[in-house]
């Protein structure tokens, strides 16, 4: 192969991505790079000859980047749907609060002398609805809302649903804290 996937020849060729050393040598059926050790397996969606490690690496970033731009999307079209049912002086905003994380829609109620957010995570490729996690800045706790008699975290079928369980959560964390 002279990098192209299909193609044969007596030995096989691939240019190592990594050290680019071209490579004829074949082990167990498959290219072998004597300078670094690994074996190759070509990669279509960049064109090279890379590790079995390093194309799994690939394909989970590339995986990773698909989940964060699905949640951004699904966060901005839930934004008009919950701004209509937020309490007065409530209001929700669209947040991806780490480079590299996936986007949140986050509730924050009228300023009422506690510091507690919930967070309303999209769905993703792992996850079957909408999740909850209520956080208490003040006293530093954070959980996620569960089922009735399940020790899983809950999830909702859409933003809305997981409003109306975050809402009250909210104001059970904000009322027992003014008590604690």
């Amino acid at each position: 192969m002279t990098g192209e996937p299909g193609t044969t020849s007596a030995r096989p060729t691939a240019v190592c991505q990594r050290c680019g050393t071209p490579n004829d040598t074949v082990r167990g059926g498959h290219p072998w790079c004597g300078a670094c050790g690994i074996y190759l397996i070509h990669d279509p969606e960049h064109g090279d000859w890379v590790s079995f490690a390093e194309r799994d690496h690939r394909r989970r970033a590339a995986d990773n980047q698909r989940r964060i731009a699905a949640s951004a999307d699904q966060v901005h079209r839930a934004m008009s749907a919950v701004h209509g049912r937020m309490p007065d002086g409530w209001h929700a905003v669209a947040r991806q609060h780490i480079s590299g994380a996936l986007h949140t829609l986050d509730v924050e109620p009228a300023p009422a002398g506690v510091d507690a957010i919930a967070y309303l995570i999209p769905p993703t490729s792992g996850c079957r609805g909408w999740q909850v996690r209520v956080h208490n800045r003040t006293h530093r706790i954070d959980f996620p809302l569960y089922r009735d008699g399940g020790a899983q975290a809950a999830s909702f079928d859409t933003a809305c649903d997981a409003l109306d369980a975050a809402i009250p959560a909210l104001r059970v964390e904000i009322a027992s804290t003014a008590h604690r």
